[in-house]
C-alpha cells in the first residue's frame, strides 16, 4: 500500500481534487497517492506505532493504534 497508487473511484477523484474547504480554503485531495503515505505518517506520529493495511481477498483492513496515555498515578 506505501508504495503504489491505485485510484478505484477517478470521478470521486476529480470531483474532491476541486472541492474547496469553506473553512481552510484548501482542496479536500491536492494529489493522487499521498492519502497512504499521509495516513502512514500521522497515524505513527500520533500512537508511536505504525497503521497496518491487511489484505483479506478483496477486502482491505486499515488499523489505526489509539494514543496510549501512561498509566494515572494514585
Amino acid at each position: 500500500m506505501p508504495y503504489r497508487t491505485f485510484t478505484r473511484n477517478q470521478l470521486l477523484v476529480s470531483f474532491l481534487s476541486r472541492l474547496r474547504s469553506k473553512r481552510t480554503g484548501q482542496v479536500f485531495l491536492q494529489s493522487r497517492g499521498e492519502g497512504v503515505r499521509k495516513i502512514l505518517e500521522d497515524g505513527e506520529a500520533h500512537s508511536r506505532r505504525r497503521p497496518e493495511y491487511e489484505l483479506f481477498g478483496d477486502e482491505l483492513r486499515l488499523t489505526l493504534w489509539a494514543k496510549c496515555l501512561p498509566p494515572a498515578i494514585d
